[in-house]
């Protein structure tokens, strides 16, 4: 008898009717290899932000590269670590290289006023948008000037346009915030209009002092409405999909939200500079968390104007009252 059982063992293995052996997941559990699809899905599921990690920051000091600064403003990453801030005072631009640990500056694009208050990456070119000059500049990774993308007196020329912010999406399209109208400007992949939305006002799709805006993975947009202390939140053809915060939210932590970025999971980061914190928003902009004075006195933002998502969980907050660039790892769950 015991023959005839190895013998029939070794047919349901042959023929594919064995069951299957258990899989290991972490020290003590075990599960069929049939449910192996559902650890991948939880895998894959969105990770959350809960803190900030404290790493360094670069200092107005002397002996910097950089030095001085007078007014930070705007601040990104490139995916290889590079770093890019715009000094709006001084009216200059300035980039960091990793590989070679080195600091430098911008090529002046000409203009008699230099006024750079918001910086964003579109594949190999630096876009640097221009306050002064009613213009979105291009330059390559090293800072050697290009063109002029977007001109707003030739792009509007019925509305007395001052840009204040703006991001780029995957797909070439451009958002910009219009601190003169009041508005928040859509334009596609052929740098014509596609859409305008708001105007001045505190009621929904109104604005108050727009001052920065960030889009969302699935091609919508987040307007920080400053003065409102609220964001709104477009759909990609710029319906109104949601209003978060305002002044009459008793559970509003926004005093004046301004520089937004996101990450690659869609948690949307806001710059607060009355606020003195970078508050945090998952991707369907529930409140997450709010930096506050637990980080410690070199750690906590002092006056926060704009914020940027970088790689291996790097982020980067300009803060215009230290006048330094503190660099944070984003820890997640």
């Amino acid at each position: 008898m015991r023959h005839l059982a190895l013998v029939l063992s070794l047919a349901a293995l042959l023929g594919g009717c064995a069951p299957a052996p258990p899989v290991r997941v972490g020290d003590d559990d075990a599960v069929p290899a049939g449910d192996a699809a559902d650890i991948d899905v939880a895998d894959e599921a969105a990770a959350l932000p809960y803190a900030l990690e404290f790493l360094l920051a670069y200092e107005n000091v002397r002996s910097a590269p950089y030095y001085p600064l007078e007014g930070l403003a705007g601040v990104c990453w490139y995916g290889d670590g590079s770093l890019y801030l715009c000094d709006a005072k001084a009216g200059r631009v300035h980039g960091y290289s990793p590989s070679d640990d080195l600091w430098f500056q911008f090529d002046s694009p000409g203009s008699r006023f230099f006024r750079p208050v918001d910086v964003r990456i579109d594949h190999f070119k630096v876009l640097v948008l221009d306050m002064e000059g009613r213009s979105l500049l291009r330059y390559d990774l090293g800072g050697a000037y290009q063109d002029q993308l977007v001109n707003f007196a030739h792009l509007d020329p019925g509305f007395d346009r001052l840009p204040s912010s703006f991001d780029v999406d995957l797909d070439g399209r451009l958002v910009f915030t219009d601190a003169s109208e009041s508005q928040a400007l859509l334009l596609d992949s052929f740098l014509a209009i596609q859409t305008t939305v708001g105007g001045p006002g505190s009621h929904r799709e109104q604005f108050h002092e727009p001052s920065g805006v960030a889009f969302l993975n699935d091609g919508s947009f987040v307007v920080a409405d400053r003065a409102n202390r609220r964001l709104q939140h477009f759909s990609r053809l710029g319906y109104l999909e949601q209003v978060v915060g305002g002044e009459f939210d008793r559970h509003n932590v926004l005093l004046t939200p301004q520089g937004l970025d996101t990450d690659r999971d869609g948690n949307l980061f806001v710059a607060d500079p009355a606020g003195r914190a970078v508050h945090v928003y998952a991707s369907d902009l529930s409140h997450l968390f709010s930096t506050d004075s637990s980080l410690g006195l070199l750690a906590t933002p002092q006056l926060p104007i704009d914020v940027a998502v970088g790689p291996d969980d790097l982020l980067a907050v300009a803060d215009r009252d230290r006048q330094a660039v503190l660099i944070y790892r984003i820890l997640y769950r």
